[in-house]
Protein backbone atom coordinates (compact mmCIF):
# COMPACT_ATOMS: atom_id res chain seq x y z
CA UNK A 1 0.00 0.00 0.00
CA UNK A 2 1.54 3.33 -0.90
CA UNK A 3 2.15 5.57 1.90
CA UNK A 4 0.39 9.07 2.02
CA UNK A 5 2.87 12.03 0.96
CA UNK A 6 3.95 14.90 3.37
CA UNK A 7 3.54 18.30 2.04
CA UNK A 8 7.14 19.57 1.18
CA UNK A 9 8.26 22.54 3.66
CA UNK A 10 8.81 25.89 2.23
CA UNK A 11 12.55 26.31 3.35
CA UNK A 12 11.19 30.45 2.61
CA UNK A 13 8.64 30.32 5.41
CA UNK A 14 9.75 31.16 8.81
CA UNK A 15 9.56 29.48 11.43
CA UNK A 16 5.91 29.94 13.48
CA UNK A 17 6.23 31.02 17.25
CA UNK A 18 3.81 30.08 19.31
CA UNK A 19 2.10 33.02 20.93
CA UNK A 20 2.08 32.04 24.25
CA UNK A 21 6.15 31.94 24.83
CA UNK A 22 7.82 35.25 25.74
CA UNK A 23 10.83 36.50 23.33
CA UNK A 24 14.18 36.49 25.03
CA UNK A 25 15.80 39.76 25.15
CA UNK A 26 18.17 40.35 22.81
CA UNK A 27 21.40 41.88 23.82
CA UNK A 28 20.92 45.35 23.13
CA UNK A 29 17.95 45.41 25.49
CA UNK A 30 19.34 43.22 27.93
CA UNK A 31 20.27 45.09 31.41
CA UNK A 32 23.49 46.31 32.38
CA UNK A 33 25.61 44.68 35.04
CA UNK A 34 25.92 47.54 37.72
CA UNK A 35 29.40 48.21 38.89
CA UNK A 36 29.49 48.34 42.70
CA UNK A 37 30.50 51.81 43.47
CA UNK A 38 34.20 51.44 46.39
CA UNK A 39 33.31 54.76 48.79
CA UNK A 40 36.80 54.15 50.28
CA UNK A 41 38.89 54.53 46.80
CA UNK A 42 36.87 58.00 46.64
CA UNK A 43 37.49 59.05 49.92
CA UNK A 44 41.13 58.29 49.26
CA UNK A 45 41.32 60.09 45.78
CA UNK A 46 40.02 63.36 47.96
CA UNK A 47 42.13 63.06 50.61
CA UNK A 48 45.06 62.56 48.71
CA UNK A 49 44.65 66.19 46.83
CA UNK A 50 44.02 67.30 49.89
CA UNK A 51 47.18 66.73 51.11
CA UNK A 52 48.76 67.64 48.09
CA UNK A 53 47.30 71.59 48.24
CA UNK A 54 48.38 71.64 51.83
CA UNK A 55 51.72 70.58 50.83
CA UNK A 56 52.12 73.11 48.40
CA UNK A 57 51.14 75.48 50.32
CA UNK A 58 53.27 74.83 53.14
CA UNK A 59 56.19 75.08 50.73
CA UNK A 60 55.30 78.14 49.10
CA UNK A 61 54.67 79.70 52.50
CA UNK A 62 58.17 79.12 53.43
CA UNK A 63 59.81 79.92 50.56
CA UNK A 64 58.84 83.81 50.45
CA UNK A 65 57.10 85.60 53.37
CA UNK A 66 55.83 89.33 52.74
CA UNK A 67 58.01 91.66 55.50
CA UNK A 68 58.62 94.78 56.15
CA UNK A 69 62.26 95.60 55.87
CA UNK A 70 65.20 98.52 55.81
CA UNK A 71 66.11 99.64 52.60
CA UNK A 72 68.47 102.70 51.69
CA UNK A 73 66.34 105.98 51.08
CA UNK A 74 69.66 107.33 49.76
CA UNK A 75 72.84 106.11 48.64
CA UNK A 76 74.70 105.44 51.16
CA UNK A 77 78.92 105.50 51.27
CA UNK A 78 80.97 102.85 53.00
CA UNK A 79 81.70 104.22 56.59
CA UNK A 80 79.08 106.84 56.90
CA UNK A 81 77.18 108.04 60.06
CA UNK A 82 73.59 106.35 59.37
CA UNK A 83 70.93 109.47 59.82
CA UNK A 84 67.04 108.71 59.95
CA UNK A 85 66.33 110.38 56.66
CA UNK A 86 68.89 107.73 55.34
CA UNK A 87 66.55 104.64 55.90
CA UNK A 88 63.15 104.06 55.23
CA UNK A 89 61.01 100.96 55.06
CA UNK A 90 59.09 98.61 52.33
CA UNK A 91 57.03 95.75 52.14
CA UNK A 92 58.68 93.08 49.73
CA UNK A 93 58.71 88.85 49.32
CA UNK A 94 61.15 87.73 51.31
CA UNK A 95 62.69 84.04 50.29
CA UNK A 96 63.19 81.83 53.75
CA UNK A 97 66.29 82.04 55.41
CA UNK A 98 67.30 85.94 53.85
CA UNK A 99 69.35 88.08 56.27
CA UNK A 100 67.28 91.19 56.48
CA UNK A 101 67.04 94.06 58.90
CA UNK A 102 63.13 94.21 59.76
CA UNK A 103 61.21 97.99 59.83
CA UNK A 104 60.99 97.72 63.46
CA UNK A 105 64.41 97.96 63.76
CA UNK A 106 65.01 100.89 61.53
CA UNK A 107 65.52 103.19 64.73
CA UNK A 108 68.21 101.34 65.95
CA UNK A 109 70.23 101.74 62.96
CA UNK A 110 70.74 105.56 63.54
CA UNK A 111 74.19 106.55 64.68
CA UNK A 112 75.67 103.56 63.27
CA UNK A 113 78.40 103.02 60.28
CA UNK A 114 77.61 101.23 57.30
CA UNK A 115 80.20 98.97 56.65
CA UNK A 116 79.59 98.87 52.64
CA UNK A 117 78.70 101.31 50.20
CA UNK A 118 74.65 100.68 49.78
CA UNK A 119 72.42 101.74 46.42
CA UNK A 120 68.92 103.74 46.96
CA UNK A 121 66.47 101.10 47.35
CA UNK A 122 68.66 98.36 48.33
CA UNK A 123 67.89 96.09 51.28
CA UNK A 124 69.82 96.48 54.27
CA UNK A 125 71.37 93.19 55.72
CA UNK A 126 72.29 92.98 59.51
CA UNK A 127 76.45 92.62 58.31
CA UNK A 128 76.19 96.02 56.24
CA UNK A 129 75.67 98.10 59.07
CA UNK A 130 77.91 98.27 62.82
CA UNK A 131 77.85 100.16 65.79
CA UNK A 132 81.47 99.60 66.35
CA UNK A 133 83.07 103.03 65.98
CA UNK A 134 85.56 103.93 63.47
CA UNK A 135 87.96 103.70 62.65
CA UNK A 136 89.23 100.82 64.83
CA UNK A 137 91.74 101.20 67.33
CA UNK A 138 95.57 101.31 65.39
CA UNK A 139 93.48 103.06 62.83
CA UNK A 140 93.41 106.80 61.48
CA UNK A 141 91.32 108.06 58.98
CA UNK A 142 92.94 111.46 56.83
CA UNK A 143 91.30 114.07 54.65
CA UNK A 144 93.33 113.72 51.45
CA UNK A 145 92.31 116.67 48.85
CA UNK A 146 92.95 115.58 45.47
CA UNK A 147 92.11 117.98 41.68
CA UNK A 148 91.78 116.30 38.95
CA UNK A 149 94.19 114.09 37.44
CA UNK A 150 95.20 113.33 40.50
CA UNK A 151 92.12 110.34 41.10
CA UNK A 152 91.11 108.25 38.58
CA UNK A 153 88.17 109.34 37.10
CA UNK A 154 86.27 105.71 37.11
CA UNK A 155 85.72 102.68 39.51
CA UNK A 156 86.82 104.11 42.40
CA UNK A 157 84.16 103.57 45.37
CA UNK A 158 84.43 103.62 49.03
CA UNK A 159 86.21 100.31 50.18
CA UNK A 160 88.71 100.44 47.62
CA UNK A 161 92.42 99.51 48.41
CA UNK A 162 94.53 102.54 46.98
CA UNK A 163 98.28 103.56 47.16
CA UNK A 164 98.80 107.41 47.96
CA UNK A 165 102.42 108.61 46.39
CA UNK A 166 104.13 111.98 46.53
CA UNK A 167 104.85 113.41 43.34
CA UNK A 168 107.42 116.01 42.55
CA UNK A 169 106.62 120.20 41.35
CA UNK A 170 105.63 120.51 38.04
CA UNK A 171 109.02 120.38 35.93
CA UNK A 172 110.96 118.95 38.54
CA UNK A 173 112.89 115.56 37.23
CA UNK A 174 111.51 111.97 38.73
CA UNK A 175 112.75 111.52 41.61
CA UNK A 176 116.18 109.21 41.81
CA UNK A 177 114.29 107.08 44.53
CA UNK A 178 110.88 105.72 45.53
CA UNK A 179 108.91 108.15 45.95
CA UNK A 180 106.81 107.82 49.16
CA UNK A 181 104.05 105.76 48.97
CA UNK A 182 100.97 105.17 51.77
CA UNK A 183 98.35 102.33 51.20
CA UNK A 184 95.29 103.31 52.54
CA UNK A 185 91.27 102.39 51.62
CA UNK A 186 88.61 104.70 51.01
CA UNK A 187 86.28 105.49 53.07
CA UNK A 188 83.79 108.41 51.95
CA UNK A 189 84.35 110.18 48.94
CA UNK A 190 83.10 113.66 48.92
CA UNK A 191 81.16 115.69 46.43
CA UNK A 192 83.41 117.76 43.37
CA UNK A 193 83.99 121.22 44.27
CA UNK A 194 83.44 123.83 41.95
CA UNK A 195 87.03 123.38 40.36
CA UNK A 196 86.19 119.57 40.13
CA UNK A 197 88.12 119.16 43.52
CA UNK A 198 87.09 116.64 45.80
CA UNK A 199 88.36 115.50 49.25
CA UNK A 200 88.64 111.57 50.02
CA UNK A 201 88.66 110.25 53.56
CA UNK A 202 91.38 107.72 53.74
CA UNK A 203 91.77 105.02 56.76
CA UNK A 204 95.58 104.36 56.94
CA UNK A 205 97.53 102.74 60.00
CA UNK A 206 98.00 105.44 62.55
CA UNK A 207 102.20 105.31 62.32
CA UNK A 208 101.53 106.79 58.82
CA UNK A 209 98.55 109.37 59.30
CA UNK A 210 101.27 112.40 59.73
CA UNK A 211 102.77 111.42 56.91
CA UNK A 212 99.68 111.40 54.65
CA UNK A 213 98.38 114.04 55.70
CA UNK A 214 101.63 116.37 55.44
CA UNK A 215 101.49 114.56 51.44
CA UNK A 216 98.32 116.23 51.13
CA UNK A 217 99.46 119.36 51.94
CA UNK A 218 101.80 119.74 49.47
CA UNK A 219 98.55 118.99 47.07
CA UNK A 220 101.64 116.92 45.15
CA UNK A 221 99.79 113.51 45.26
CA UNK A 222 98.83 110.70 43.04
CA UNK A 223 95.92 107.93 43.74
CA UNK A 224 96.84 104.21 42.39
CA UNK A 225 93.56 102.07 42.52
CA UNK A 226 95.35 98.73 43.65
CA UNK A 227 93.56 95.34 42.82
CA UNK A 228 91.39 93.82 45.93
CA UNK A 229 92.77 90.81 47.25
CA UNK A 230 90.51 88.05 46.55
Amino acid sequence: MALPRLPRKNAETPPTTDSNTPALPSAAESTPVKRRRRPAMYALGIALIVVGALGAWYITDRLSTTSEVVVAAVDIQEGQVITATDLTTTDVNVPAGSAIITGSQKDTLVGQRATSALQKGALVAPNQVSGQALPEAGFSIVGVKVAPGQVPSQNVDPGDPIQIVGTPKNGDEPPAGDAPTITGQIQTIGQPATDGSLVIDVLVPSDQAATLASLSATGRIGVILIPQEG
